[in-house]
């Protein structure tokens, strides 16, 4: 290992804790200069700067067939049009309705016979829209006639169509100046979800707004005052609410405003509203200590089950605002992915587990019954959940225009298998209609062609060491009728047929392999099926080392790390020391890192735990004095979703677990505080549900209902010797060790010898 030099830095350079392959690239590329705002400085300064934005878009636009767009997170240049619908996606509308096609052409013929797509209707326009009274009525009986209007105009060319919708658009750009809860000197409870009403609403206005500005017979000045009224009424209440960094609301909150911060962005051209719901949804702190909502899609998926099966956050409240967020995410996937930003794909189509989960959620068996779901319990934001609601309410969920994007993406796309998505579309097109939350004619606007390619393989294959098990779980593919299960003793194999898994079947497999380094792929199997395999996964049983950071030489290996990579060989990875952490004595003539007790921390790398289910951490530790709730060790998405050591909380040592804020959290507590002023040898292990705390080689507290791992609270931030907000701890580490895999009662001692 290479002698490193020790960089000082403050928490305000804290490195990228998202050091992960993007397609995207979301903060991967400095913040650039935002493009002039909808509306600002004279009309001169106007013109040239919508001249010089013009310019910059041609110039991003202007690539080769064949050739990638720079996605508008990074450029901060726009496609238009580009949110739900872009140009080529009408162009492929308009011929299979030529060509008498369905269900494109029933649906089109649906929207003509709509009484709310014809043109003699006005609209009815209010200077202020509550979401405690029937005046929110008026607005979305207004955006529901403008969407059908403008529909009509671009897959039929008639422009009447077009005159009427920008009639209802200038009417309210007019009008509105406020959007709220409840109305001046109402008793009624101001629950604050006009918050909601702005994002729901704020992206629906703006879907039309963005289909209209290619249209001659739209003024310019009217244009500009419609986008001033959505970035005055509307987009600082959903940018304000994105920029809080709270986790206490549902996730259809912070999806709502995703979606009108994004929409909004994009129609007018306001990178930096684009760019805080990129990051919002990823989870991307740009370097900063900052906080996600559950709309954040760490958190939005609260827990991963087997099967790529992702346990959405609202699925243990109701169905309704489960599948209410299956729309909101799905329109906002869209919108990112027509900028050229692949949100659909990230974290190894993390929202595609929460759909598949949420859909057969609300599927019935054969015998009408619901399905067994796999739920784990809790607490968020304010109150526990303890299981899954299984009351599907048909009625409601079933006419929900939430599927078709996704399920069009996913499948028609990407050729990504989706069953249960598949079953929820096919259930519920001939139902859609009746809410204000969704944006209408979804099958219409949003089905594609079945896909039609080459069977793909199967992808995103994980494995997971769970007590004796390693659990696998894969993506399946359009066409495939199984898959074969296969393990091997090196990664070009040769692999040996395990078993073989339906493609009716959820799409995980269990193994119980002897000891040693294993090797997995999974191969799709029916007419067409590819020859070529799954990636491949490694993992080690009954565990192995993962991490060693001795720290205890600032001159020789300094705060760098010895780290096990996914493909089995050692890399040196280096920690960062922050602000005013230093070197001082250690256990044995040696040195180690010494923490102030204010803010010193040593950040770790990110990216060392995300894959553990079962593990090991251990360290050596000595305390000055204990604050409370300091931290020894401090890993996690953000400070609502982590796991930690800290010396003094709660009655004792503690070690937390959580995954949606400390009122979640599952915890190992020692009957007594660490002790102080001699060196301590701290270690954890958690094998299935049971984790076990040792002080010195001794087990102190056992849990066997931990159901939190790594794996489910992320790694994004790690930091030794400090945590998110309280002072650092006062004293003394070195010694961190990390392992695959839960060490023996006896290992354990024998570490702190």
């Amino acid at each position: 290992m290479s002698k490193k030099i020790v960089e000082q830095a403050g928490s305000e350079d804290l490195a990228d804790p998202l050091r992960r392959t993007f397609a995207w690239g979301l903060g991967l590329f400095p913040m650039l200069p935002l493009l002039p705002g909808c509306g600002a400085g004279s009309d001169e300064t106007d013109s040239a700067e919508q001249a010089q934005a013009q310019e910059q878009t041609q110039a991003a636009l202007s690539v080769g067939e064949g050739q990638a767009r720079a996605p508008a997170s990074v450029s901060g240049v726009f496609r238009h049009p580009g949110l739900l619908l872009t140009e080529d996606d009408f162009t492929r509308i308009r011929a299979q309705i030529k060509a008498g096609q369905e269900p494109w052409t029933g649906w089109w013929n649906t929207l003509c016979a709509d009484r709310f797509s014809t043109l003699d209707t006005r609209p009815f326009p209010l200077p202020a829209v509550y979401r405690a009274d029937n005046s929110k009525n008026a607005m979305y009986v207004d955006i529901w006639r403008a969407w059908s209007l403008t529909l009509r105009w671009k897959l039929s060319g008639d422009t009447r169509y077009a005159d009427k919708a920008v009639e209802f658009l200038d009417a309210w750009a007019g009008t509105l100046k406020e959007v709220g809860t409840v109305p001046p000197g109402s008793t009624a409870h101001d629950d604050h979800t006009f918050i909601i009403l702005a994002g729901i609403q704020g992206h629906q206005w703006a879907q039309i707004g963005e289909l209209l500005r290619s249209y001659p017979g739209w003024a310019p000045e009217s244009l500009k005052r419609f986008q001033q009224m959505l970035l005055t009424v509307f987009a600082p209440i959903s940018s304000s609410f994105l920029s809080d960094g709270r986790i206490g609301s549902h996730a259809n909150w912070d999806m709502a405003s995703l979606c009108g911060a994004m929409a909004i962005g994009v129609f007018c051209d306001q990178p930096d509203l684009y760019r805080l719901a990129c990051d919002c949804y990823a989870g991307n702190n740009r370097g900063k200590l900052r906080s996600f909502g559950n709309g954040a899609i760490g958190h939005g998926v609260y827990y991963m089950h087997p099967g790529h099966f992702g346990q959405w956050e609202e699925s243990g409240r109701d169905q309704g605002h489960s599948t209410l967020g299956m729309s909101l995410g799905g329109n906002l996937l869209e919108m990112a992915w027509n900028q050229g930003d692949d949100l659909y794909g990230l974290y190894n189509n993390r929202f595609l587990a929460a759909a598949e989960y949420v859909a057969r959620s609300n599927l019935l068996d054969d015998n009408g019954k619901p399905y067994a779901m796999p739920y784990v319990r809790e607490h968020n934001p304010s109150q526990p959940h303890t299981a899954l609601w299984t009351e599907v309410n048909q009625s409601f969920q079933h006419r929900r225009n939430a599927w078709e994007p996704i399920y069009n993406h996913y499948v028609n796309r990407m050729g990504l298998a989706a069953p249960n998505v598949a079953r929820m579309v096919q259930w519920c097109e001939p139902n859609y209609g009746g809410s204000s939350d969704d944006v209408w004619y979804a099958t219409l606007t949003h089905r594609r062609p079945a896909y039609a390619g080459p069977m793909k393989p199967p992808s995103g294959l994980t494995a997971q060491l769970r007590g004796e098990r390693v659990v696998l779980s894969w993506w399946g593919s359009v066409g495939a009728s199984s898959y074969a299960v296969k393990r091997g003793p090196r990664a070009s194999g040769p692999f040996t047929l395990l078993g073989t898994v339906s493609a009716n079947e959820l799409l995980t497999y269990s193994d119980m392999p002897p000891n040693g380094v294993w090797f997995y792929q999974v191969t799709a199997q029916g007419t067409g099926a590819p020859r070529a395999g799954s990636n491949v996964v490694r993992i080690a049983v009954p565990g192995e080392s993962r991490l060693s950071m001795p720290l205890n030489d600032p001159n020789g290996t300094g705060t760098v790390a010895a780290v096990l990579t996914s493909a089995g060989t050692w890399t040196a990875v280096e920690g960062k020391l922050l602000d005013g952490a230093t070197w001082g004595e250690g256990r044995r003539n040696d040195k180690a890192i010494v923490f102030d007790g204010n803010k010193a921390g040593l950040q770790l790398p990110s990216g060392l735990f995300g894959d553990l289910d079962d593990f090991s951490v251990s360290m050596w530790a000595y305390a000055n004095s204990l604050r409370w709730d300091s931290s020894l060790f401090f890993v996690g998405r953000d400070a609502f979703s982590c796991m930690f050591i800290a010396p003094k909380a709660g009655r004792g040592l503690r070690f937390g677990i959580f995954g949606a804020t400390h009122n979640d959290a599952q915890i190992l507590e020692a009957p007594w505080f660490m002790p102080i002023r001699r060196w301590v040898h701290l270690a954890v292990t958690l094998r299935g549900t049971t984790g076990r705390l040792y002080v010195d080689g001794t087990e102190v507290a056992r849990s066997d209902d931990i159901l939190l791992s790594p794996r489910q609270v992320g790694d994004q931030v790690a930091f030794l010797g400090r945590n998110w907000a309280h002072p650092s701890f006062d004293g003394r580490i070195q010694g961190l060790r990390v392992s695959a895999g839960a060490l023996s009662a006896a290992e354990v001692a024998a570490l702190a010898k």
